[in-house]
């Protein structure tokens, strides 16, 4: 696994991972993992939800990490697949958050 200079937090898909401090916006949803062409995916969506520029809505790839403006930096690292057809899969996640932004601590 890719060393991580911030949180290291694995997300079930369909939950919700809020970063804020007490558990508060900005929040984001893991819609989809999975492995394509050999290369580990998840769709995130999320952010402050407000117009700002702090947004993601894409797919975050294996060690290529995004950055969501006013809140940090999400790198993929393992994504576990659904074991059955109405099974959820998971995506594990190094944030390492903005010097500004105020991160929850149950990260």
């Amino acid at each position: 696994m890719q060393a991580c200079n911030g949180h290291i937090t694995t997300v079930d898909e369909t939950a919700q991972l809020a970063l804020g401090k007490n558990n508060t916006k900005p929040t984001f949803v893991i819609s989809k993992v999975g492995i394509e062409n050999g290369v580990m995916y998840a769709a995130m969506i999320g952010g402050w939800g407000d117009g700002s520029a702090g947004w993601i809505d894409g797919r975050l790839y294996a060690g290529e990490p995004r950055h969501v403006p006013s809140i940090g930096t999400f790198t993929l690292l393992d994504v576990a697949t659904a074991q059955t057809a109405y099974g959820h899969g998971s995506a594990t996640l190094c944030f390492e958050p903005d010097p500004d932004f105020e991160a929850s601590d149950r990260i």
